[in-house]
């Protein structure tokens, strides 16, 4: 009796140790995979004006141990975004080796104001490499706002006015 309980142990035993085990192997295989993408700059967000540009620096290094050829740069942006790659393309880059590249956002110029994602994209012949840039867009004038305060300055003036005009009678 004392066997036959150990038995069911042995193969709960196998399973845990392979699921504990197992990612960590895969994420050590995982580290030499090619293409790094990060931002220059400590943030991966942005506050944009609807309209107007930015610049940001986006850092490519090759983690491999050999060399990548033909790294296209792309992008998925929202809709009449335009988003550039100064260069756009990189012929090669050696192990261990990074190079910058200016990338430059413009927000359409009816972007409502709100966060969207803008998604940067490294292919190479040997690999691929995505990188999500959260860009928060703000309100390009304050048109809105001022024709909102004239308003509200109307609508208490009225009531003022029918208040002293007709508020004693």
């Amino acid at each position: 009796m004392g066997i036959s309980r150990k038995i069911y142990w042995l193969p709960l035993l196998v399973v845990g140790l392979t699921a504990i085990l197992s990612p960590c192997s895969i994420l050590a295989q995982a580290g030499d995979t090619g293409l790094i993408l990060r931002i220059a700059s400590d943030n991966y967000y942005a506050s944009l004006t609807a309209g107007q540009e930015k610049t940001i620096f986006l850092e490519i290094q090759n983690n491999s141990k050999t060399e990548l050829t033909n790294i296209r740069l792309s992008a998925d942006s929202p809709k009449a975004w335009t988003v550039e790659f100064n260069p756009g393309f990189i012929d090669k880059l050696e192990p261990g080796g990074f190079q910058t590249v200016d990338v430059i956002l413009r927000p359409a110029k009816d972007a409502t104001k709100g966060g969207y994602n803008v998604t940067l994209i490294a292919d190479s012949n040997e690999t691929r490499r995505v990188l999500a840039y959260f860009v928060n867009v703000e309100s390009a004038s304050l048109l809105w706002v001022w024709i909102g305060i004239g308003l509200g300055v109307l609508v208490i003036g009225g009531f003022a006015f029918i208040f002293i005009r007709f508020g004693r009678q």
